[in-house]
């Protein structure tokens, strides 16, 4: 928004400005002006969206050694080659790679991925690491066992 205006005192600037406005224009004033700043604006706009645009994609996707992972499709690729995975594999990797930081107990991936509570024996949390580590065999990403506790991915050199 640009305000056009006769009135040019500074507390009329203030005003305008903090009311929300993008430039403000006293009279008189050049039409020559008035489209170089109108053409700021539109430029300041275009980058602003190709700022968002640009932070979108990199929230969509994610990489960790040689997987890349695109949330908004749910599709996992490894070298450049898609891999199928099933929607609770998919979770658990993607879970374990935005906890790389850090070992995931058993329990932990059993409440966040399958929605149990405490205190469940089951092995399917086992089950399905076993099933990842198949898929990513030829990878420089590994999920490691911290024994007795859980699990956390590891890039290791080749």
């Amino acid at each position: 928004m640009i305000i056009l205006t006769a009135k040019d005192s500074d507390l009329d600037y203030a005003t305008g400005i903090n009311l929300g406005s993008d430039d403000y224009f006293t009279k008189p004033f050049s039409a020559i002006s008035l489209v170089m700043r109108v053409k700021a604006i539109l430029r300041r706009v275009k980058l602003d969206k190709q700022l968002q645009e640009s932070d979108e994609k990199q929230e969509n996707s994610l990489t960790f050694g040689q997987i890349s992972i695109n949330r908004k499709a749910m599709k996992i690729t490894v070298n450049g080659a898609l891999i199928d995975f099933s929607p609770t594999e998919y979770n658990l990797l993607l879970y374990l790679i935005e906890n790389a930081d850090r070992a995931v107990s058993r329990e932990e991936l059993l409440n966040e991925i399958w929605g149990y509570e405490k205190d469940i024996e089951t092995r399917a949390c086992d089950d399905t690491v076993r099933r990842i580590r198949k898929k990513l065999v030829h990878t420089n990403t590994k999920v490691e066992t911290i024994w007795g506790f859980g699990f956390t991915m590891k890039v290791v050199d080749p």
